[in-house]
């Protein structure tokens, strides 16, 4: 009887180590917040912005104008001379060659064995690309901020980046430049 209550006093000790572990494992030390330089006061106090459209895609200045309105902060205009910010939108590009190669997998008559590997196929050019974003003060052309985003598959590059702008704008107004 005393062999099994040491082993079940074993058996719990193990189990109470393995919890206490994982807490510690869970509730670590976090990676530390990334902090944002302040954004100037303009763009805080701003009410008005124009989008101009320098991309060349009418469904950018259209996003833009879509997480704008969703947002609510700033009512946008039809003209420069009407806003206190100016958001110009562009696209950027960037390209990477890459050695490409194909898997062949081949079967020998002959000996009845199976042969595989990489063949080099020559090399491509991947293009990525950028919409990049500039909040600009229309009197002095000064660039309050400034960022960009690739393009992938899934969301929109110039969602997220109207996003980003309001996360940065909300923390600041709340006290916070996490």
């Amino acid at each position: 009887m005393q062999g099994s209550s040491m082993c079940i006093t074993k058996q719990v000790a193990t189990a109470l180590l393995i919890v206490s572990g994982l807490t510690a494992f869970a509730f670590g030390k976090k990676k530390e917040a990334v902090q944002h330089a302040p954004l100037p006061a303009m763009v805080l106090t701003a009410k008005t912005i124009y989008i101009d459209n320098k991309s060349d895609r009418q469904a950018v200045a259209d996003m833009a104008y879509t997480q704008l309105m969703k947002w609510g902060k700033y009512k946008v205009v039809d003209s420069k001379e009407k806003a206190d910010l100016v958001l110009v939108l562009t696209l950027a590009y960037s390209h990477t060659e890459r050695e490409d190669s194909d898997y062949v997998s081949l079967y020998n008559n002959k000996t009845g064995a199976w042969t595989s590997g990489n063949v080099p196929g020559g090399t491509s050019t991947i293009t990525w690309t950028y919409t990049q974003m500039r909040l600009v003060d229309p009197k002095t052309t000064d660039v309050m901020w400034a960022d960009q985003r690739v393009w992938l598959r899934k969301g929109s590059a110039t969602e997220w980046l109207i996003q980003s702008l309001r996360q940065r704008v909300e923390e600041q107004e709340n006290g916070s430049t996490r």
